[in-house]
């Protein structure tokens, strides 16, 4: 992503969460976390987190898909979970609930892979709905 386009993020966590949510969902993890890292800076005490375990999510699977660090992954992954339990069962749009249980299959499914990310496994990673 280019300097202008991370300034251009939107920094309110109504136009950062979906904005981040289509580009995650198109698997372009490190911009995802740069939106919602954004949003973050301005965001208000309760969605800090939210937002934080957002990030945590792109981070993870940047790592996974393009570095293939499954470790570091994995425990970007748990930190999530544990934050985005607070936000259950929905919070900004996002069905949390299904989203936890995308996350924790994709952990569990992670912890018996030992090779590097093909792109057949994009049908295993979480999507936001």
């Amino acid at each position: 992503m280019t300097t202008a386009r991370r300034l251009d993020a939107p920094r309110d966590v109504a136009a950062a969460v979906p904005s981040g949510v289509r580009l995650f969902n198109r698997g372009r993890y490190l911009e995802a976390q740069q939106v919602w890292e954004a949003a973050w800076r301005d965001a208000a005490s309760p969605d800090r987190a939210f937002l934080e375990a957002l990030v945590q999510l792109a981070a993870g699977l940047h790592l996974r898909t393009r570095r293939g660090a499954t470790r570091g992954a994995v425990h970007l992954l748990a930190q999530a979970l544990v934050a985005l339990d607070d936000y259950r069962p929905a919070a900004h749009g996002v069905d949390v609930d299904a989203l936890v249980a995308d996350v924790d299959a994709c952990i569990a499914w992670l912890r018996t892979v030992a090779r590097p990310h093909r792109f057949l496994d994009r049908a295993r990673l979480p999507r936001i709905r």
